[in-house]
């Protein structure tokens, strides 16, 4: 017997929604790459390093093998190296920080702004030291930081600027789209974010040339012609089907987040006028592309209300529990409890409710009266 409606488990995604939106073109896809016989790089490859560098007003985009390897590789075409400092946000993914030491570069964690989450341009201009070489904003849950400020304090200082857009596939903030103000931008593919793979991959956008020479080659082991290696690279070159298949996604793009954007305005209004659940704030709207809906709960009732709203079926995350700079593994950057006061905070109280293009109006509704009803107890 299946269950009512209301008792039906509500995930963060659905990916099987997704597949069958599209259809049979996933499948064709997958087939006429596998009989192309071209699996690494090509023209599946090609054509969306084009389309999707397009979509973004970027002059060039370099394909990866996943997110993390578009950070290392886009440190590297800017010159970070090691023992160079990299200011960069302690509330995010461990990757973005872990990526800077990967390479023998130091991270430098400024705080982020309260209300947005989003790397705070003041911070980082107070962060900057005599060895720091670049800045590396997060563009969070689809938002974009504000690159028109980090910019100007990369500019006065002499330093590259390199996006986490990650999480922002097809955001604006006044216009202006990921890897425009910055020196280059760096996206995963992973599954679950907006524009996603059937497995690994990542971008590089850049509007410089020369920048988008150095990641073909970076991706290449340093090759600049079969057999000829003018440096140390990797080998990080993004799979022809993973292509394939975002080719076939890419045109959705547009539609999903503006649909993502639906489902986040239905939630402003559940919880307009609620001092126990609070967004966080939007400085666009419109750009906004909502890879998570994010509220703050008061610490004492953060996890009792992830608690209870799985018990009711509905599968929240909290993005993230513990910011970069408490982790173990950064313990020899030098920072502590009380460090990074915000970014802690946060930390402490954020939420991330399902949001996904494939979520109807009584989902939504459900959601935010499960999460109203919790925190109300």
């Amino acid at each position: 017997m299946s269950l009512p409606d209301t008792a039906t488990p509500i995930p963060p995604i659905d990916l099987a929604a997704e597949r069958a939106e599209l259809g049979a073109e996933l499948d064709q896809a997958v087939l006429r790459t596998l009989h192309s016989g071209q699996y690494v790089l090509g023209p599946e490859v090609a054509s969306f390093e084009r389309d999707f560098a397009r979509l973004h007003g970027a002059e060039f985009g370099v394909g990866v093998g996943s997110g993390t390897d578009a950070l290392i590789v886009g440190l590297k075409a800017l010159g970070v190296g090691p023992g160079d400092g990299v200011v960069t946000s302690p509330f995010t993914f461990f990757a973005s920080a872990g990526a800077i030491a990967w390479i023998g570069a130091r991270p430098i964690l400024a705080d982020v702004e309260a209300e947005t989450a989003l790397l705070d341009p003041e911070r980082v201009a107070e962060a900057i030291e005599e060895d720091t070489r670049c800045i590396l904003p997060i563009h969070l849950y689809g938002q974009l930081a504000d690159m028109g400020a980090l910019r100007a304090v990369a500019d006065e200082h002499g330093l590259a600027l390199l996006e986490d857009a990650a999480q922002a596939h097809g955001a604006r903030r006044d216009g202006v789209a990921p890897g425009q103000l910055g020196d280059a931008a760096a996206f995963s593919f992973y599954p679950t974010k907006n524009l996603g793979a059937a497995g690994e991959g990542g971008m590089v956008l850049t509007d410089s040339e020369e920048t988008a020479d150095r990641l073909r080659r970076l991706r290449d082991h340093g090759s600049t012609a079969k057999y000829r290696h003018g440096e140390i690279g990797t080998n990080t070159r993004l799979q022809a089907v993973q292509a394939g298949v975002l080719n076939v996604k890419l045109p959705y793009l547009a539609a999903w987040n503006e649909r993502r954007r639906a489902v986040a305005a239905q939630y402003d209004s559940a919880f307009a006028g609620s001092d126990a659940v609070r967004p966080l704030a939007r400085v666009c709207a419109r750009g906004h592309a909502f890879h998570q809906y994010t509220v703050r709960v008061d610490a004492k009732r953060r996890d009792p209300a992830v608690d209870g709203l799985r018990a009711a079926g509905v599968f929240v995350g909290v993005h993230y529990p513990l910011p970069v700079h408490l982790q173990e593994a950064a313990r020899v950057w030098g920072f502590g409890p009380g460090s990074l006061p915000i970014a802690e905070a946060l930390a402490r109280e954020v939420l991330c409710l399902p949001i996904h293009p494939f979520l109807t109006p009584d989902q939504v509704e459900r959601v935010s009266e499960t999460l109203l009803g919790i925190v109300a107890g």
